[in-house]
């Protein structure tokens, strides 16, 4: 009688352990940390992954996947997840499981704008490599508060111009490009031209920012929302908005929905489930 135990099939519920295969330094306080899993690897753009550092928590990240099966996040501190991941080396064991929830919309659309504040430029990434290799022209506005913080600038660029599309840089200080916000930028290139469907990712405020000023100008909108996720799968409840859960009605969820929910670009919960203002601790 065999003792073997039975090969357990890969789902993305289930957590695999796997070695960060590259760290890379990005921008200010910023690594991409690089590693290989299948079924992350199949992401759609917008769809998120939890990532486990290893007797410390469990955090939700952007994912920017590779044809070989090859991942990278990148992670920026902001609690003792994103910490230890930043401590890590190459080698080094992290979990990941996933793809999780809802991404961008990529059919029926010729002629796109694609506005990216701080980490919010990631999943944007991985929806200009896909739209990139089709016929689809891309325009991409790259925000951050200093030219220390703008996230895969070359690559986005190199994309954007192949694909005959504008590529626009702002920074809160003026460090680089124009100085001010994403979306001053957003309504002068609205003002100029049209789009079959926009796209945006980055804090929120500037998100609702860029819903209302697609909804001026009559065109489709998708944003992606950042909510705290701690199952990632829709049984905690953490991530709700209105009568939506973020993290499997979304995160990316299009203006038309959005604009129906009060809560969008004002208020958000905190890890104990209590509504906060946006903007405040």
């Amino acid at each position: 009688m065999s003792t073997a135990l039975p090969k357990l099939s890969q789902t993305p519920n289930r957590p695999r352990v796997v070695p960060i295969l590259k760290i890379v330094d990005e921008a200010s306080s910023m690594k991409s940390l690089t590693f290989r899993d299948k079924l992350t690897a199949a992401a759609l753009p917008g769809q998120f992954g939890m990532v486990w550092a290893p007797g410390v928590d469990e955090v939700p990240m952007s994912l920017l996947p590779r044809d070989d099966n090859i991942v990278t996040i990148t992670v920026k501190e902001r609690g003792s997840g994103t910490s230890a991941l930043l401590r890590k080396r190459e080698g080094d064991l992290i979990g990941v499981r996933g793809p999780y929830g809802r991404g961008f919309t990529c059919t029926g659309v010729k002629k796109v704008l694609m506005i990216g504040g701080g980490t919010g430029a990631i999943p944007l990434l991985a929806l200009l490599r896909k739209l990139a290799s089709t016929d689809v022209k891309c325009s991409f506005i790259l925000g951050a508060h200093t030219s220390h913080e703008l996230l895969f600038r070359s690559e986005i660029e190199r994309l954007s111009d192949g694909t005959r599309g504008m590529f626009n840089v702002t920074t809160d200080d003026g460090s680089t490009g124009s100085k001010g916000l994403a979306t001053d930028e957003t309504a002068r290139v609205l003002r100029a031209g049209l789009f079959d469907r926009i796209y945006t990712c980055g804090p929120e405020e500037m998100m609702k920012k860029v819903v209302d000023l697609a909804t001026e100008a009559q065109i489709p909108a998708e944003a992606g929302l950042e909510r705290i996720f701690k199952c990632g799968s829709g049984i905690c409840g953490s991530c709700c908005i209105g009568p939506y859960l973020a993290c499997k009605d979304g995160p990316v969820f299009s203006s038309d929905t959005l604009k129906g929910l009060r809560e969008f670009g004002k208020s958000t919960r905190d890890a104990s489930g209590r509504q906060i203002t946006i903007g405040r601790s």
